[in-house]
């Protein structure tokens, strides 16, 4: 394998262009995904080799999206539970009301039996956007300690832990210094860095925190950049580096070019939603180029709160570049006025089919809402938006894999049972 170090950082990077897509060797390494989601981190980790074992998730639109598009998934929503030998009822997919043990019996798997525990607690405590609370946050600031818990409980190969990148301010150090010292404690190798989805051909520029572990190895790397904006950026990177790479790398994946391979005709699925725009508003969109903001529109066009100087919005009301990177998809990337998300070409907003598109999610995938034909733009955009981009994920899964397979081949044990296809 080849493996490059960061002078600055000491984060390890190892290279995945040539990596097998698949097991050739017939070896299956099943996950527990925690906080799923809609499943993007989960497609990503299946494309790189892995297969998922049960998943774990809060919202009820969410467990719908995975249901329908992976029937085979095991989706844990046991809603009675007993405890001190009485009957409990608990919210479906509740963590904190879990155990560790009936998690792995739903999933047919024993304690170091399982590869992978992947998850990304809720974001809100630590996300530059809103409170900041972090860990002081009573609903769900406390989340990342369940994750651990799981973790020493099912004692996987590996793990990762996913959040914003807002989680590596110093005010939320403790949450970091915990998790490492905890993970160290039970003989993982951790690493932790923020990687830009941009940089893994992913047509959208946004930065994750993901924290690995991997028992046996001390410095796990996490996968080397595929993609870079020109040829600076790239030799930018590997001037960082300990050791110089074969040069070569692909340019990142743009908004136009993403745009162009939806199929014409989606706008007739039923996880199809876009927003209404009004008259005023459309006409306000027509005075704003490509990456710029309502800081270009006439006073007389402004609502009263961008007219006083005090929105500090930089992205607010902004037109997408065509031939970059969107911006980040947040949950309401749907409206204009929440970031740039005004369609390049259009004056208009971008529908969940678009945000699904940026995000990476595969065109045959399906967003649903429980109890409803067609989605909600609130929910497909919470779906589409708190996502792990899955062309990510599988970069991240093709990194960590490839680190398994070495160190058991390159030592005297065999691969664990927990691998072996039946």
């Amino acid at each position: 394998m080849d493996t490059y170090k960061s002078i600055k950082t000491s984060t390890s990077f190892i290279e995945i262009a040539n990596a097998p897509n698949s097991n050739k060797n017939g070896l299956q390494f099943p996950v527990v995904s925690l906080f799923t989601g809609a499943g993007g981190l989960d497609i990503g980790l299946e494309e790189s080799g892995f297969t998922t074992a049960v998943c774990v998730e809060y919202d009820a639109d969410c467990r719908e999206t995975l249901r329908f598009n992976r029937p085979d998934w095991k989706l844990f929503e046991e809603e009675i539970k007993i405890e001190n030998g009485r009957i409990k009822t608990r919210i479906p997919g509740d963590i904190r009301d879990i155990e560790v043990s009936e998690l792995l019996k739903f999933a047919c798997y024993k304690k170091g039996e399982i590869a992978l525990v992947v998850g990304g607690a809720p974001c809100q405590p630590f996300s530059n956007i809103g409170k900041k609370l972090g860990r002081e946050d009573e609903k769900n600031g406390d989340l990342f300690l369940e994750f651990a818990r799981m973790v020493k409980g099912i004692q996987p190969e590996a793990f990762i832990f996913e959040n914003v990148a807002g989680i590596t301010q110093q005010k939320h150090s403790e949450v970091i210094n915990y998790m490492v010292s905890k993970f160290k404690g039970l003989g993982y190798g951790i690493s932790h860095t923020v990687l830009n989805a941009a940089n893994y051909g992913v047509p959208q520029r946004r930065e994750r925190f993901f924290l690995i572990g991997i028992k046996g190895i001390d410095n796990p790397a996490f996968p080397f950049p595929t993609h870079f904006k020109d040829k600076k950026h790239y030799e930018t990177f590997i001037n960082s580096l300990d050791d110089f790479p074969f040069p070569h790398f692909n340019k990142w994946v743009s908004v136009k070019k993403t745009f162009n391979k939806i199929p014409k005709n989606s706008e007739k699925r039923n996880d199809y939603a876009l927003m209404n725009i009004s008259d005023p508003v459309v006409k306000r969109m027509t005075y704003i180029k490509e990456g710029e903001n309502f800081k270009v529109l006439p006073m007389k066009l402004r609502p009263d709160c961008w007219k006083s100087g005090k929105h500090q919005g930089n992205d607010t009301f902004g037109r997408l570049v065509a031939d970059l990177p969107s911006v980040t998809i947040r949950t309401a990337a749907y409206n204009p006025a929440k970031g740039q998300y005004i369609h390049p070409f259009e004056n208009r907003g971008l529908s969940t089919i678009e945000m699904a598109a940026l995000q990476s999610f595969p065109y045959a995938w399906h967003f649903k809402s429980k109890g409803r034909e067609k989605i909600t733009l609130v929910s497909g955009g919470r779906q589409i938006g708190n996502a792990v981009p899955p062309i990510l994920a599988k970069a991240l899964g093709t990194a960590i894999k490839m680190q398994i397979i070495s160190k058991h081949l390159t030592s005297e044990q065999k691969l664990p049972v927990l691998v072996e296809e039946y």
